[in-house]
């Protein structure tokens, strides 16, 4: 004899359903996120500025997509895809941004969340670095000096806030970075020495 299961059985079960609906949705929408931003960060190597922009309003598209459906169902995002996807999407805006104004800033509130900004912000001295060494490659050496001292000055910040875990293994390749650019700047100064020599 089968007994007939409670009403509230019922319901953790349609509530089960739609929270793991929800999950792959997410998923779903952060894995193209993600793509996405990582798509914008080449096409702004390249110069392709205007593709780069509109990778980046895809993105934000699906994360928009991501937040209504968790508004909806009154649920937090916790997805490990939707955290990689707005930390490689941060990473390109702030790439977008050194490129535009010559520095890394400050980004949209859903982007601020210190793990997400800070790692980040790690990330994209890389980006720096790519940049520095594309552009000196054709010539434009001052590029160095310049991408030297703003990823010091981010490096310096990052050294101050103490991080541990996963942030402090970025951090640590934040300044693999900056002796990247310092060993650049050292070989430019020794290029321009045996020049005027």
């Amino acid at each position: 004899m089968t007994a007939t299961p409670p009403k509230a059985w019922k319901s953790m079960a349609d509530a089960h359903r739609e929270r793991e609906l929800l999950a792959r949705k997410v998923s779903g929408l952060a894995s193209e996120a993600l793509s996405r931003s990582k798509r914008a960060i080449f096409a702004l190597h390249r110069g392709t500025d205007a593709e780069a922009a509109t990778l980046l309003k895809e993105a934000d598209e699906r994360f928009v997509a991501c937040e209504e459906a968790a508004k909806k169902h009154k649920v937090t995002i916790d997805s490990g895809v939707y955290q990689a996807a707005l930390e490689e999407y941060a990473e390109a805006r702030l790439f977008a941004q050194y490129l535009a104004n010559g520095k890394f800033g400050a980004l949209e509130k859903r982007l601020m969340e210190p793990r997400v900004y800070l790692a980040a912000l790690s990330d994209a001295t890389g980006e720096a670095v790519r940049d520095a060494v594309r552009r000196a490659s054709r010539g434009e050496v001052e590029i160095v000096a310049h991408a030297l001292h703003v990823v010091e000055e981010a490096v310096e910040y990052l050294l101050s806030l103490d991080l541990t875990g996963d942030l402090r293994t970025k951090f640590d390749q934040a300044k693999k970075n900056l002796r990247s650019l310092e060993q650049m700047a050292y070989e430019v100064r020794l290029r321009d020495r045996s020049v005027e020599s």
